[in-house]
């Protein structure tokens, strides 16, 4: 009998591991880009054959790993266009051609970049370890493709190291590879409550078991 009800609880045991391994698993890792503290993820989404849907998440602004601190927002922002680029379209900025420097987008080199419809204010800061997403789509002719496409990536910050019409923070320049999109959602706090309730009956099961 006791053996029964052993088998029984590692049953549930498992069951319950199981259960716990899926809760964590729908929030995946995604590979990012971190410069001067802060953390850039590009997700990338197909809507048509000639159309893609990107978001930049930003995480960690002004947090304890940002070198620079006093971000208050972002004026422009510049990638490399996939082959056969026609256009894109961020809500709030205008798109141009060309990349981007610390006075903003200058029309130089092969780039498009989003410039600030309205100019960010230099204060006050964004709270400490603030998020910011810019969700965009970029259009090719039908001749074009985003197979492999990773761009280079620049953007420039506003904040209290600003310094009218320059910007005193570090201007990033780096790769970015996509991942695939969209960005995975913050579990809702009834299923972090399912989480922790899974592994309260985990713990009292594993219990069970051993005094068996």
């Amino acid at each position: 009998m006791l053996n029964t009800v052993a088998r029984r609880s590692h049953r549930g045991v498992a069951s319950l591991a199981i259960a716990v391994g899926a809760l964590v698993a729908a929030v995946p890792a995604q590979a990012s880009l971190t410069a001067d503290g802060i953390t850039y993820t590009l997700f990338e989404s197909t809507v048509t054959s000639t159309e893609d849907q990107f978001t930049l998440d930003i995480t960690g602004i002004n947090g304890p790993s940002d070198t620079e601190g006093g971000r208050s927002g972002v004026e422009a922002i510049a990638f490399n266009p996939p082959s056969n680029f026609v256009s894109a379209a961020l809500p709030g900025f205008t798109e141009s051609a060309g990349g981007l420097d610390s006075t903003g987008c200058n029309g130089n080199g092969n780039f498009f970049c989003f410039d600030a419809n309205t100019a960010p204010p230099t204060t006050p800061a964004l709270a400490a370890n603030s998020k910011l997403d810019f969700t965009f789509d970029v259009f090719t002719s039908a001749s074009g493709s985003f197979a492999g496409y990773a761009p280079d990536f620049k953007i420039n910050w506003v904040g209290t190291q600003s310094n009218p019409p320059h910007s005193g923070y570090d201007l990033v320049s780096e790769a970015l590879t996509p991942q695939p999109g969209p960005p995975p959602t913050v579990p809702e706090p009834t299923t972090l409550a399912l989480f922790g309730t899974a592994l309260a009956g985990l713990g009292l099961l594993s219990r069970r078991h051993r005094r068996g």
